[in-house]
C-alpha cells in the first residue's frame, strides 16, 4: 500500500487492544521449540548442587530493543538446599544474561557502527535510528562500554569466520598496508619508565594494518604490524594465506613498492609472479595536467605527445622499453617549450623511471588494477570515525568484524547490483 509517492512500512504498524499498544514479536528457537522473543524461561534446578529451586521474588526487567523498551514480568528463585542457597535468575530469549540490551538491538548496533560508520564514542544514532516512529521519545543506546564488550567476544566469532571462509578467486592477490592510530599514552610510558615527547608519541602509536583481498574486493586475513616492519613481520600472514589456497593456485601478487610486502612474497611464495600497482602513478600524470589544462582534450597537441609516452613509461613491463620510453620523453622535452604541467610530469617521470627500472630488474610487473584503492576508500572512511584503538587487541577484533561485515555488504549500484563480494566471487569462480 502506497500513500503519494511514500511506500508505508508495515513492519511498524500496530494493534490497539483494551486502549495498549500491542505490537505482535517475533518467534525464535529455543530448545527445539518456537517461543516468542523476550519470553522468561525459569530455572527448575540448581546448577551447583542440582537441588530443586524455590520462588524467592518477582521482579520486572526492561529490555532495550529495536521493538521498543519491552517490560518483561521475571522471578529470581534460590536454592531449596539450605546448605547451598545459591541464587537463580529467569532468561530472557534473546537478551544474553543479566544485560538490558537484547542481542537483536546489538546486532543491529554492529550493522550502524560498520555500515553508518557510527563510532562507539556516539552510539546515540543507534537508539534514534532503531527507536524511530516506536515511542515519543528516541530511544536510549547501548553504553560505549557495552557495545565494546560485545564487539570483542563478536570479534571472535568474525575471526574464525573470516579466516576459514571459501575462496573463490582467479588466482590474483592483492595485498596492501593502512596506516592507523592506536595506542594508551599513559601506559606505554608506564611500560617504559619515561615520559614521551608528542614526536616519540607519534611515531609510537601508529600501526599499520596489512590486508590480503581479491580481485572481486573479498578480504582474506589482515596483519597489524608496527611502522616501517621488517618483512619477517608479514611472514605468518602469507603463511596463513598459503595454507588455506591449494598449492598452484596463487597465480599473481599485486602490491605497491613496500619493501616488507616484496621481502615477504619472496620468501614465502618465491614461484609467484609478483606485479606492482601502478595506479596512482598514472592518476598523478593525469592530474598535474588537468590542473593546468582542465580537461585532456585542452592540452596542446605537442605535448599530448608527451603525456602519452609518460604514460607508457609506466606501463611498461620491462627495462628496455623502459629505457626507450625515458630517452624519448628527454628528447621531447628539450626539442618543445613546455608548459608548467609538462614540466612538473617531466621532473616526475624521470623519478618514475629509476624507482620503477628497480622492480622490473627483479622481475616485476606492472598492473593498473586498483582493487586496494577502493577497498581502503571504505576502511578509511570507518577508521576515521573511529579515531584511534587504545589496544592492538581491540584493534584486531573490529578488523575482524569490519572484514567480514565489508565481504557480506551488497552492492547498490552496477551490474552486481544486490550481491555481496563474496556473492559475486561465487558466481565468478565457483
Amino acid at each position: 500500500m502506497a500513500k503519494g509517492n511514500q511506500f508505508i512500512n508495515k513492519s511498524l504498524a500496530k494493534d490497539v487492544e483494551n486502549g495498549h499498544i500491542v505490537q505482535e514479536l517475533p518467534e525464535v528457537e529455543f530448545e527445539g521449540r518456537m517461543c516468542s522473543l523476550f519470553t522468561p524461561i525459569s530455572p527448575t534446578h540448581c546448577i551447583i548442587c542440582g537441588s530443586p529451586l524455590k520462588r524467592n521474588e518477582y521482579y520486572d526487567r526492561f529490555a532495550i530493543s529495536s521493538y521498543g523498551i519491552i517490560r518483561c514480568p521475571v522471578s529470581y528463585w534460590i536454592c531449596s538446599n539450605p546448605d547451598c542457597k545459591k541464587h537463580h535468575h529467569d532468561m530472557l530469549i534473546g537478551v544474553t544474561g543479566s544485560a538490558n540490551y537484547s542481542d537483536e538491538y546489538i546486532e543491529k548496533m554492529q550493522c550502524v557502527r560498520y555500515d553508518g560508520r557510527c563510532t562507539l564514542w556516539n552510539s546515540r544514532i543507534t537508539g534514534e535510528i532503531f527507536t524511530e516512529g516506536l515511542t515519543d521519545t528516541s530511544g536510549r543506546a547501548p553504553c560505549p562500554t557495552t557495545l565494546w564488550k560485545y564487539e570483542q567476544k563478536q570479534g571472535k566469532i568474525s575471526a574464525q569466520e573470516l579466516t576459514s571462509q571459501d575462496i573463490n578467486f582467479n588466482g590474483v592477490l592483492h595485498i596492501d598496508g593502512h596506516w592507523v592510530k592506536t595506542g594508551w599514552r599513559n601506559y606505554i610510558e608506564a611500560q617504559l619508565g619515561k615520559e614521551l615527547t608528542n614526536r616519540e608519541w607519534k611515531r609510537l602509536r601508529y600501526k599499520v594494518i596489512y590486508v590480503v583481498a581479491t580481485e572481486d574486493k573479498v578480504v582474506l586475513d589482515f596483519q597489524i604490524t608496527n611502522i616501517m616492519p621488517s618483512y619477517l613481520e608479514l611472514v605468518p600472514l602469507l603463511n596463513r594465506i598459503k595454507s588455506r589456497i591449494p598449492n598452484g593456485d596463487i597465480s599473481k601478487i599485486v602490491s605497491d613498492e613496500d619493501s616488507a610486502i616484496i621481502g615477504a612474497v619472496a620468501h614465502v611464495l618465491p614461484n609467484v609472479s609478483h606485479s606492482f600497482c601502478v595506479f596512482h602513478q598514472l592518476q598523478n600524470v593525469t592530474q598535474k595536467y588537468l590542473d593546468e589544462f582542465g580537461s585532456i582534450e585542452n592540452i596542446p597537441l605537442h605535448e599530448i605527445e608527451l603525456y602519452d609516452l609518460v604514460n607508457d613509461l609506466i606501463l611498461a613491463e620491462s627495462v628496455i622499453e623502459s629505457t626507450l620510453c625515458y630517452k624519448e620523453i628527454m628528447k621531447r622535452a628539450s626539442e618543445i617549450d613546455l608548459s608548467k604541467a609538462s614540466e612538473k610530469v617531466v621532473s616526475y617521470a624521470e623519478k618514475i623511471y629509476f624507482n620503477n627500472r628497480k622492480l622490473l630488474e627483479k622481475g616485476f610487473t606492472p598492473e593498473t588494477n586498483n582493487v586496494m584503492e577502493q577497498l581502503f576508500s571504505l576502511i578509511k572512511d570507518v577508521m576515521n570515525q573511529a579515531r584511534s584503538f587504545k589496544i592492538v587487541d581491540g584493534l584486531a577484533n573490529f578488523c575482524y568484524n569490519l572484514f567480514v561485515s565489508v565481504n557480506k555488504r551488497r552492492f547498490n549500484t552496477g551490474a552486481w547490483r544486490g550481491l555481496s563480494p563474496l556473492s559475486r566471487a561465487e558466481i565468478k569462480y565457483g
